[in-house]
This record gives C-alpha cells, structure tokens and sequence, in this order.
C-alpha cells in the first residue's frame, strides 16, 4: 500500500486532525503523535527572555560591549617611515648645540676642537659663554627651547649636527637619563623626539659622564653617530682624549675620522661606547676615506661560521640571512650591497644564503639583518631589515637586563618607528621578553598605530601561559576599530590559555562581528571548550534575533558550526522564527538547515514545519521535508501534507518528501 493510502485510511494520523473520517481507531501500540494542529515553537519562550533566565546572564549585543569601557580612538595601519635621512651636504653651514649644565663651562675642550675643525654655528646653554659662540641661553628649560627654536629655523636640510652634553643624570622615570639644567633635567627621551622634526644629514652626538648605561642609546638611530664616556676620573680622561688634537690618523688619509676618535678615547676607557652606523664622519669640513665595499657572499651556514670567524675585536658583522625560497630576498640584495658599499667603520657585511631555514637567529620572516660579534656570539636582529642600523645599538648590550631596559624605554617614546622597532626587537628576544609583558599589555591602552597593536599581540601570544594574566587588556581590543586587530586579540586569548568563562559574553557578541576573519576566530574560541556552550546559548540566541539581518545570519552560522549537544534544541523557537515567511530568503535556508540539523531534537516544531511544506520556496519545502522525515513517528501528522508534494512542480522537493514519507512509516513500524 502506497503511504498516501495510508495516510487516507488514518493508519498513521493518530491524533492528528484527520482528512477524512478514519475506519479504525490507531493500534493502541502506537504513540499518538503531536498532532499538527497543537502549539507552535514559535509560542515558546522568546530568546531575551530565556537570557534572563539562564544561568549565565549577559548582554551579548555586538552593540553593547561594555565590558571594557570606553574604546580607545584607533588609527589604520599605516606604513612606517623610514629613516631616510637627507644627503649630508659638506657645503651648508654646521651647528652645535653643546649643554653645560648647571656649572659650566666644562667643555671648553670640545668647544675648542669643532672651532679648530671647522666654522661651527655654536648654541650653548650654560650659565656663561665664551668668546666665538654663536648663540647662548642661560641653562634652563626656557633657554633650551629657545635654542632648539633657532635650530628648527636655522639649519638646513643635509646639514652636520653636533650635540655635546657635559653631563647625563639618571632618574627613576627613564633609563636613558636627563640633562641636569638650572630648573629641570631635560630627558633623554624628549631631546630625541625633538630632533626627529630637525632633519639632518648627519647627527653626531658625545655624552660625558653619562651615568646611565643606556644614555648611549637614547639618541641612537641609523643616522647618528652617538660616544658616550662613563662617569668618573676614568670617563674624563678618556673624554679629553677623545677632544685631543693629537689623534692618530689610522688610515693616513688626512682627516680624523670620529671612528679613530673613538678608539684612541676607548685605550684610556675600555667600557666607554661608541656607535658608528655611518663609518665616515669627521668635525673636519671634509668626510673620512669610506672603506665600504660589496658584501662579503656566503653560502649555508658552514661558510657563514667561517666567514665570521675571521672577525677581529672590535668587528661586527652585519649579515643578511637570505634564503633561495623567500620571494623579497633576491630585491633586498641589491638594498643590502648599497648599504655596504656606503658604510664604512668597523662593520662587516656578509650575504648568507640559504636552502633551509636559518636556525638560532630569532628571524621572525626573511629577509633578516643579524648583528654577530667576533667568537660568532649573536647580537640581536634588526629589527627593520630595511633599517637595519638603526637597531645597530643593541649590539653594545652584554647583559639581558640592559636590553630589557632598553626596548622599556623605547615603548615609551613618541616616535611610532622606535616604538615598532622595540616591540619587533622584543619578540626576536624570544622567552627573556616575556619580562617587558607587562609593558606591552599596557601599551595595548595607548598605541595608536595599528600594526604596532597586532605586533604586541604576536609577542604576548608567543609567551603562552606566561602573558594568561593580561587577558582583560586584550578582551579591550574587542572594540578596535581595525579588523586585524580584533581578530588577532582572539586568537591571542586562545594561545595564552585564557579562562573561556571570563571571554564569553564578548566572544558570544564577536560571533556576529562585520569581519569574517573575526567571526570565525570567536566561533574556533567557544569551540575550543564545548563545555561551556550550553550555558551560552540563550545569549547567542539574542544575538540571532538581533533587528540587522546580516547579523542574525553570521549568529546563525556560527550556530551551526558550534557542538552545542542536546542543548541546542532549546535554540528551536529562534531557529523557526527566523525560518518564516518574510525574512530573508538566505537566512531562512540558514534556519532551516540548522532545523534539520536538530534532528529529531526539532519534534517540537512539527506544526510549523509541516505548514512550510506549503512555502512559495523550494528550498523551504524541501528542508521542512528533510526535517520532518528526521522527526520520525512525531512527525506522522504531517504524512498527509508530506504526500501532497508528490505533485510538487520541483523534483528535488517531490524525491524529499517521498524519502521523509518512507522515515516516517519505518519509524512507526519500530514504534509499534
């Protein structure tokens, strides 16, 4: 007998309004099914009401993050500048700005060499002036500014700046140190961000009892020229040396370069620090002889150790670690071969070239710029590869402790370049940087540079367990305004193990957001722990009835890609709700996919589904079929219904009912 048959005899209505008076009642072994007149699950509890009444209560609106306060005003991700510094012109005119302190004057010596080198423009700051200079203010925050506006006015583009310091003091607040003034001591860090708007062709910058260690750094880039002394009998000694007109000419080219300076000072004070990026700079109206040349060329990382090993104190190399796979490496070979051709001083470059991965370099993408000193000891890898020297002064760091305080103060400056530099810088450290988590998690606050966020991300990720405790700095990030961000601040949360219970109203709201890549990272997070997704789902049902259609539909997907078990039947009234006539078409096939999805979990809906058997879509009918057929015996008062689609102009609908037909009978024969 054909199922249409027996639905006409009433074999299988049971309790279901019958469409013609049944013969017989049904065999008493057969459970009456719903009938398809009964209530709907659209009757059922609505979704905010049964967020309130569940046991984990939020407000998982996308529009009602709250939980982190007030966003932050974030940026794109802009490209970084560059440290392209102009030519050095040895035509224009050069200053000096030279800080006595608060005694004065001290640096009658240094005065004495620039006037006998070359004119000079002198800005001094001190209480007094001797006789020649140009410019003097007393020694107070009021007289440097004043100087420092005469700068800004007066010197040109690819001019020589000197900046001479008779004294660096240190101070709680900053590792590089202040200049001690009559009313002030003016920071390091400030001076530095000052002279970034000052563009100069070369800067050289000499420190005398620099007490800080770090007061060498504050002021070093890829264009300057930075001799600090240490404090004491010791540092003066070598700071007069180093002023002396009687510095050998090494290389008997008729100028003293500041390099020769430098190692005739360090005889009188071996941990005085000298940075020399440049390798051709005098006082001298002239330029030193370069001594560049093409790099040295090497393959693998046998000849590399050779090459290194031939390296003298006092020597680095410079080496680019290249590989023949890396599609930016053969371009940046060129870059590389400029740079030393250019560079002269105690560098030596190397072009090392691999097959393989370059390991125990800490390179965090190819092409990478490490910096080795002589007995083949790694000294760190730039952190720009394309402004390698400009991290050049890591190499002068023995103890971990001072590069720590280094990359701290860098964090802190003004500049976005020094600020990408230190984070990079810090994630090449590898597990010794995890001590700076703490800085990094509070810059997540403050850094308005969006590339910057997303490389303080990488680095608290790489600490694992360690960064756990900074979770709710990245849950703020759920409000950045760039898509990468939210959805690397995701991804973070999962790789330091963050607790899931303190994430999910937000990675609830998350699954919804405008950005594909951050849905899917909030949806792979709640299914990492499928423990916690029943006690969630009455907020993500809010989140599918929200009044933006794009957003029902994202909370839909998200729906069924997560393993909510048993619990997910409490999400059928939504799921029917958002399947009725009128939504959507998409997200009705969304809801109707997630309807049979359920299984026979959708018994319930069993009068609604058996009234989309007669929607103006084919998809509906067939998915209201699919559905039914999954319900099995529940469904036996939609048999009637189902048969009349044997007539349905679509034959993927007419082959989806009769199958449904064919479940639902062998149900009830089970059943009986």
């Amino acid at each position: 007998m054909r199922l249409r048959d027996l639905a006409v005899s009433g074999l299988l209505l049971g309790g279901c309004r019958p469409v013609a008076p049944a013969p017989a009642p049904a065999p008493a072994a057969i459970d009456e099914p719903r009938g398809c007149d009964g209530n709907l699950a659209t009757d059922e509890i609505r979704a905010s009401e049964a967020n309130l009444a569940s046991a984990f209560v939020c407000d998982p609106r996308p529009d009602a993050a709250k939980w982190v306060g007030s966003p932050n005003a974030f940026t794109g991700r802009p490209e970084l500048p560059r440290t392209e510094p102009p030519p050095l012109d040895v035509r224009q005119p050069r200053f000096a700005l030279v800080f006595d302190g608060r005694d004065g004057p001290r640096l009658g010596h240094a005065l004495a060499t620039l006037r006998s080198e070359a004119d000079y423009q002198i800005l001094l700051a001190a209480p007094t002036a001797p006789p020649g200079v140009a410019r003097h203010a007393p020694p107070t925050e009021a007289g440097v500014a004043e100087l420092l506006a005469v700068l800004r006015r007066e010197l040109a583009p690819g001019a020589m700046l000197v900046i001479v310091a008779a004294e660096v003091e240190g101070t709680p607040d900053d590792p590089w140190g202040c200049l001690p003034l009559a009313d002030a001591c003016y920071p390091l860090s400030t001076l530095r961000h000052v002279l970034m708007d000052i563009r100069t062709g070369a800067r050289v910058v000499v420190l005398e009892q620099a007490r800080p260690r770090l007061a060498f750094a504050a002021l070093a880039d890829g264009a300057s020229v930075v001799m600090t002394f240490p404090s004491g009998q010791v540092g003066a000694a070598a700071a007069r040396a180093f002023w002396s007109p009687g510095v050998p000419d090494g290389d008997g080219d008729g100028v003293i370069a500041l390099r020769e300076r430098a190692a005739h000072a360090r005889r009188r004070a071996a941990e005085a620090r000298f940075i020399d990026p440049l390798g051709v700079l005098s006082f001298a109206r002239r330029s030193a002889r370069a001594r560049g040349r093409d790099p040295l060329a090497v393959q693998g990382r046998a000849e590399l150790d050779r090459a290194v090993a031939t390296l003298v104190p006092g020597e680095i190399a410079v080496v680019n670690l290249s590989t023949t796979w890396c599609a930016a490496c053969e371009p940046f070979r060129a870059e590389f071969a400029e740079l030393s051709r250019r560079t002269g001083g105690s560098l030596r470059f190397i072009h090392a070239e691999t097959d393989e991965q370059w390991q125990g370099f800490g390179a965090l993408s190819y092409p990478a710029v490490a910096f080795i000193a002589p007995g083949g000891r790694l000294l760190g890898v730039a952190a720009d590869s394309h402004d390698p020297l400009a991290s050049l002064a890591l190499t002068q760091f023995d103890a971990i402790d001072d590069r720590l305080a280094h990359h701290r103060a860098q964090l802190r400056s003004q500049d976005a370049p020094v600020r990408s530099r230190a984070v990079r810088a810090i994630i090449a450290l590898g597990p010794p940087g995890a001590a700076l988590a703490p800085d990094l998690a509070r810059d997540l606050h403050d850094e308005p540079v969006a590339a910057i966020v997303l490389d303080i991300l990488l680095a608290l990720g790489s600490y694992g367990p360690a960064a756990r405790e900074f979770a709710p700095e990245l849950l703020a990030l759920f409000n950045h305004a760039d898509d990468h961000v939210r959805s690397l601040a995701v991804v973070t949360l999962q790789r330091i193990g963050a607790d899931p219970r303190a994430l999910a109203c937000p990675l609830v709201a998350l699954v919804a957001d405008p950005s594909s890549g951050v849905r899917k990272a909030a949806t792979e997070l709640l299914a990492a722990h499928p423990s916690l997704l029943p006690s969630l789902l009455p907020a993500l049902r809010v989140v599918m009835e929200d009044a933006v259609p794009g957003i029902r539909m994202a909370a839909l997907v998200a729906f069924r890609r997560l393993p909510w078990g048993d619990s997910a039947a409490e999400a059928l009234p939504t799921l029917v709700r958002l399947a009725t006539p009128g939504e959507p078409e998409l997200q009705r096939e969304e809801a109707m996919a997630a309807i049979v999805d359920l299984g026979p979990r959708a018994a319930a809906a069993v009068p609604d589904l058996a009234r989309l058997l007669a929607d103006d879509q084919p998809a509906i009918r067939r998915q209201a079929a699919l559905a039914l057929g999954n319900c099995g015996a529940a469904a036996g008062c939609a048999v009637a219904a189902l048969a009349a689609l044997d007539g349905d102009p679509d034959v993927h609908t007419r082959r989806k009912a009769a199958e449904a037909q064919a479940r639902i009978a062998a149900a009830v024969r089970t059943a009986r």
